[in-house]
């Protein structure tokens, strides 16, 4: 039988709540070193999946010259020890505001063939593993990548 998602997916996925603040999510990212998370609910119901490209959206959509205010390499990469990205107003907006809701997910059967197929089709760089509604995984793009190079499964 061929390899399937779960042999590359990423199994620690960290996971964000939908009501958390966006400057909290700048620092996860910069924390965890990654580009995208699943969004939770209350219920810890998978609602949404959020990237640093949107944040890069919701800055746009204030309509804010990032080269004078702040760039977003600068709110992506802020040290603890400098400015804080709190001190950005439109960073206390909430994640559910800027996630892509209703993200797709696929189970961990499903062969990494058909994955890179939905992948391409639907022109996203992850996508969430579930097994009865559960999170257990997440592949990205690299991850696909690295495995098609001959890197093998994620830990």
């Amino acid at each position: 039988m061929g390899k399937t998602a779960k042999d590359i997916m990423t199994k620690d996925v960290i996971v964000v709540e939908e009501d958390m603040k966006v400057y909290r999510l700048i620092e996860l990212f910069n924390d965890n070193k990654i580009g995208g998370m699943p969004v939770v609910n209350k219920e810890r119901e998978l609602v949404g999946i959020v990237t640093k490209s949107d944040i890069l959206g919701l800055f746009l959509d204030f309509d804010i010259d990032l080269k004078l205010k702040i760039g977003l390499n600068d709110i992506l990469n802020l040290k603890k020890e400098e400015d804080s990205a709190e001190d950005v107003p439109e960073t206390e907006t909430e994640v559910k505001y800027i996630m892509t809701p209703n993200p797709i997910t696929i189970s961990e059967d499903t062969p990494i063939e058909k994955l890179a197929e939905i992948m391409i089709d639907k022109k996203i760089h992850r996508i969430i593993i579930t097994r009865d509604k559960s999170i257990v995984g997440i592949v990205s793009s690299i991850d696909l990548l690295h495995y098609l190079a001959g890197g093998g499964e994620n830990e």
